[in-house]
């Protein structure tokens, strides 16, 4: 296999692992109604393609470590979208309670 070969390969499966945490994100975005959501795509790209890369590491690496990759990754990027739609709404909260307090005195 060429080198050309490998990379392309490597970066089919990072764009795969990002696409199906962006499949997360949209679900998670859609049931958060959008609040929030922007600032935890990034984090669920990463996470989705950080769980796709853990599985190959640990050994996994047959047609069936292929598909409990796309599991894993859209797992985590689940998991990352839900903690980066919190984080941002807690984030927004406390601004918005500042501003509050600052405008009162």
């Amino acid at each position: 296999m060429t080198t050309e070969a490998r990379l392309a390969s490597i970066l089919f499966f990072f764009a795969l692992w990002c696409f199906v945490g962006l499949i997360a994100w949209a679900v998670a975005a859609v049931i958060a109604r959008g609040r929030g959501a922007l600032p935890a795509l990034p984090l669920a790209l990463a996470a989705a393609c950080a769980a796709g890369v853990a599985v190959p590491l640990f050994g996994a690496r047959d047609a069936m470590g292929f598909f409990v990759s796309l599991v894993t990754a859209a797992v985590a990027g689940a998991i990352a979208s839900i903690a980066g739609i919190a984080f941002s709404r807690r984030l927004v909260q406390k601004q918005a309670a500042e501003t509050e307090t600052e405008v009162a005195k």
